[in-house]
């Protein structure tokens, strides 16, 4: 297989208008876009229409079976993704997945094994993992963990969905979907929560199907991307969680092999005009941090800082990296395809993603 793949896209939703669609019609040389599935017809027309002359579906599986594709994105809900991925494995198709890869380990397990029997690309969409400054975060890492005492991942959101982190006011809306179809979307995403952590009441859904699978395992992966270059081997033990009912903020604590603690958080902070996510590796001899923007700002400056000691004296050594991580994702799926390179982001990784997660969910008190 070579040169511009065809490819089609499910889920019209915000990371697909803002980011997909629009990056996948810019690279002309890399992907064809012949086709856009939503289940509202004024998204899936309206994206179509823009991007013409890419057509319209409102029924992916449809999709699926009338169009001669080579890959597929999938931006689709969370709980629809099982269905969709294996859908398209069983029909020979690269795809790139957005996070979570899926909801449920179980379903995680089969994506992994169907994509083995396959031989196809799975790649899931951690943008993260393909940033420059992230890159050089990993490539400044000490050769081994000895040293490490404390990972610390803090972010705090403004709710992306608005004014200015996205040009909200261009965004298609979906809102002649019926009712029928999002009360089965519902009860899909409840099913698939109870799967995973035992329970589908109101708030296991929305904290750990949106807080921690939506939010917390973007820096989950960050970290286990850290922890793997470090050469660390054996077990990540989850120590426990807190979050608040409403979703707006939740925590993590493990301890790694070795000893050290890890510690994330991500809240929201709606009276401030600011996002900032801040990964810190603490070293017996030196800090490393990575800073990064809100994620729909592409082309914001990301930080990659080293604090340490050099012939005694205290240095801070700050890079500064504006590339786009969606592009470099995009490409990094075709050279996946096209001429062989090992996905940097395969469904193993989502699996031990999700696993940790609903381990963490799971140790975490019943709120009263």
């Amino acid at each position: 297989m070579s040169g511009a793949l065809r490819t089609a896209v499910i889920g019209g939703g915000l990371i697909a208008q803002a980011i997909h669609v629009p990056n996948l019609a810019r690279l002309t040389d890399a992907f064809e876009l012949v086709a856009i599935a939503d289940v509202s017809a004024t998204v899936a027309g309206g994206l179509a229409d823009r991007h013409a002359p890419a057509r319209a579906y409102t029924d992916w599986a449809a999709m699926l079976d009338e169009e001669r594709l080579d890959a597929l994105v999938v931006c689709s809900p969370s709980a629809t993704h099982a269905e969709v991925v294996l859908a398209a494995l069983h029909r020979g198709l690269h795809v790139l997945v957005e996070k979570p890869m899926c909801i449920a380990p179980d379903d995680a397990a089969a994506i992994c094994r169907r994509r083995e029997e396959t031989g196809v690309v799975v790649q899931v969409g951690y943008m993260k993992r393909y940033d420059r400054a992230y890159e050089a975060f990993l490539d400044a890492l000490p050769a081994g963990s000895e040293a490490l005492r404390l990972v610390d991942v803090v972010t705090y959101d403004p709710w992306l969905a608005r004014e200015p982190f996205v040009p909200w006011s261009s965004m298609l809306r979906g809102d002649d979907v019926p009712e029928r179809v999002l009360a089965a979307a519902r009860a899909a995403e409840a099913e698939q929560v109870r799967r995973a952590v035992g329970t589908d009441d109101p708030v296991a859904v929305r904290v750990y199907g949106d807080t921690f699978l939506g939010a917390l395992v973007h820096d989950v992966n960050l970290v286990h991307g850290a922890l793997d270059r470090l050469g660390m081997r054996g077990d990540v033990e989850p120590l426990g969680a807190a979050y608040r009912a409403d979703g707006d903020a939740a925590s993590i604590t493990a301890r790694l092999p070795g000893g050290a603690t890890w510690h994330s958080a991500w809240l929201l902070v709606r009276g401030l005009m600011d996002f900032r996510e801040r990964a810190s590796l603490y070293f017996a001899d030196a800090v490393h941090e990575l800073e990064l923007p809100a994620p729909y700002w592409p082309d914001a400056p990301r930080l990659h800082r080293v604090i340490g000691v050099r012939d005694g004296e205290h240095t801070v050594a700050v890079t500064e990296h504006v590339d786009d991580a969606y592009i470099a994702e995009l490409r990094h799926f075709h050279a996946c395809i096209v001429d062989g390179a090992t996905c940097r982001t395969p469904p193993e990784q989502a699996l031990r993603d999700i696993d940790l997660l609903r381990e963490l969910y799971r140790l975490t008190p019943p709120l009263i």
